[in-house]
């Protein structure tokens, strides 16, 4: 896989001044701060899929908003890579799930936000919306159109089953008005949780 590692390789910083930060807090170990980025193409039914980070612990991780602020510049730095023509793209999440209500947040499009500010791309945040809560069997709808001539980018912050994509990209294709019946997604997972 192409990939300038030299860019996007996390590194552990240098000692400073007492400034609190994610996993600077007493409780959390060095470990439970960097982890690892580790990059992989996941092969799931007729999609492929682009994961770049690992953790030990996906709920502590996700209960710290500010490690959208590890993954954003990883994810940021794969879009320019990937698509230099970010301008003529759009960037969207999967729709927010129960955890989203516990959290206070939506972690997914808490990187996305972060993602487009670091790289001008569009972000349409709750373009699309969960029917009910269930986890295995998720049912969305579509909400928000999608704007026209322009490649759309499909994120989500964890993938396990990938129930979630497949569910948010049926959801896409079946919407006429997207024109995206036989165009190629690109999805990004930030962490692959298998």
């Amino acid at each position: 896989m192409l990939v300038r590692s030299n860019s996007l390789a996390s590194q552990k910083p240098e000692q400073q001044s007492k400034e609190i930060g994610p996993g600077t807090d007493p409780e959390s170990s060095y470990q439970d701060f960097i982890h690892y980025t580790k990059f992989s193409l996941v092969s799931r039914k007729e999609y492929f899929i682009i994961a770049f980070y690992k953790t030990e612990n996906l709920e502590k991780f996700k209960a710290n908003i500010n490690n959208a602020d590890i993954l954003a510049p990883i994810f940021a730095n794969l879009l320019k890579y990937y698509f230099p023509d970010l301008e003529n793209c759009v960037l969207i999440t999967t729709p927010k799930r129960s955890h989203s209500e516990k959290l206070g947040y939506h972690f997914a499009s808490e990187i996305c936000y972060r993602t487009s500010t670091l790289t001008g791309i569009e972000f349409l945040p709750d373009m699309m919306i969960a029917t009910s809560k269930q986890k295995f069997n998720p049912n969305f709808i579509q909400v928000l159109p999608l704007p026209r001539n322009k490649r759309v980018i499909l994120f989500d912050d964890i993938g396990t089953t990938y129930q979630t994509i497949y569910e948010t990209i049926k959801t896409l294709r079946q919407n006429s008005d997207n024109h995206l019946e036989n165009v190629h997604i690109p999805i990004f997972v930030g962490i692959n949780n298998n």
